[in-house]
């Protein structure tokens, strides 16, 4: 991990600079229910937007507490564990148990939990559907993802030991998404100040491709798109799923591609333009067509394919149990796309399929 630096929090005061005491959680009593209070009002000080879903979750059968439960932006659930003091070794374990059981939740294990955390139990105006979609659209986040598809750890105290900065890295290489965060405090009179450090992941240096390669690439899309679609975004179903679909199109079709450099998506090209993008994950591939406004009716589609009609008015609930959708999304008053949102249950070998991709290859706008 190396030398821990700190540069600490400096007050500039009449006569010159004044560096603020450094403290500890412990030593100014400042309890771990209190950190837990302080993130629960404003998730952001762990770095990211986040919906709070619950907090001290107990799980009766294995006599385990969790402290703090999330969503992200990504629909994945977020395990945030807090721990007063330096973190140890165990504390890896601790929430790693804790992902485990949250990985059998349901929507409406989530659902039941949001509504018992805010206090609507009872309430027939409370929508959990609502509130996630709302979390959602004020982040700009346009499709409101599969909820639970994968969870993710973040873990807090006051200081990394070396043991625990090992196994959070290797945890990662291995696909476990962890985050370690290193919450240090100041104290100035009777204030308190925080300075949450990120510090696994380690962070890249901004100056690390001055001069000179530097030990990695920051975006590893452009550096090998291929290994970070199919390592990284997808499942082993999806990877054998898109592999696949390639296969189908460079056989059957004229275009440009597969291009693999975007960090979300694949697409190939018909001229400059992409005519069809697929979105990756470890759940779904989502398959957008560029075509021709008017091309096609998403009732139609529906029935051809064998799919369901997507309705994005549809509550949230009823989309993420949809099996395979489609929908088709006015672009401008020339242009459309047709968006398949493929999992396990679709025939991507299918004539109707196949026939289906022919007549959006000749839709697409000229």
């Amino acid at each position: 991990m190396g030398k821990e630096q700190i540069v600490g929090i400096w007050k500039i005061a009449e006569d010159g600079p004044q560096k603020v005491r450094e403290t500890h959680i412990k030593k100014e009593k400042l309890l771990e229910e209190q950190l837990e209070d302080w993130i629960v009002r404003d998730p952001t000080l762990l770095g990211e937007p986040l919906l709070v879903v619950g907090r001290q979750i107990l799980f009766p059968d294995v006599k385990d507490r969790l402290d703090i439960l999330a969503l992200d932006l990504q629909g994945n659930a977020v395990i945030v564990e807090l721990k007063r003091g330096k973190l140890k070794d165990p504390v890896d374990m601790q929430a790693m148990r804790y992902a485990s059981y949250i990985s059998r939740w349901r929507f409406e294990d989530f659902e039941n939990q949001a509504r018992n955390f805010y206090g609507k139990v009872g309430d027939p105006d409370f929508s959990f559907n609502d509130m996630y979609e709302s979390f959602c659209e004020q982040a700009g986040v346009d499709e409101i993802p599969d909820l639970n598809q994968d969870q993710r750890l973040i873990i807090v105290g006051s200081s990394v030991r070396e043991k625990l900065g090992s196994v959070a890295l290797w945890l990662r290489d291995h696909r476990v998404d962890v985050t370690v965060i290193q919450m240090q405090a100041f104290k100035d009179g009777d204030s308190i100040f925080l300075q949450p450090e990120v510090i696994v992941p380690v962070k890249v240096s901004k100056f690390a491709g001055t001069g000179g390669a530097g030990d990695g690439d920051s975006r590893p899309w452009v550096t090998d798109g291929r290994l970070w679609h199919l390592d990284k975004r997808c499942s082993q179903k999806t990877k054998s799923m898109l592999l696949q679909l390639d296969e189908i199109i460079q056989a059957n079709f004229d275009v440009d591609g597969l291009h693999w450099n975007q960090k979300h998506f694949v697409s190939y090209r018909i001229a400059i333009y992409n005519w069809l993008t697929v979105r990756t994950s470890s759940s779904t591939l989502r398959l957008s067509f560029l075509v021709r406004a008017r091309s096609f009716k998403a009732e139609d589609l529906a029935t051809t394919l064998g799919v369901e009609e997507f309705d994005k008015e549809m509550p949230l609930s009823k989309k993420l149990g949809l099996p395979s959708s489609v929908f088709v999304m006015s672009m401008t008053e020339n242009t459309a796309r047709v968006v398949i949102r493929v999992k396990e249950d679709f025939d991507l070998a299918s004539e109707a399929f196949l026939k289906f991709m022919k007549e959006a290859h000749k839709a697409f706008p000229k």
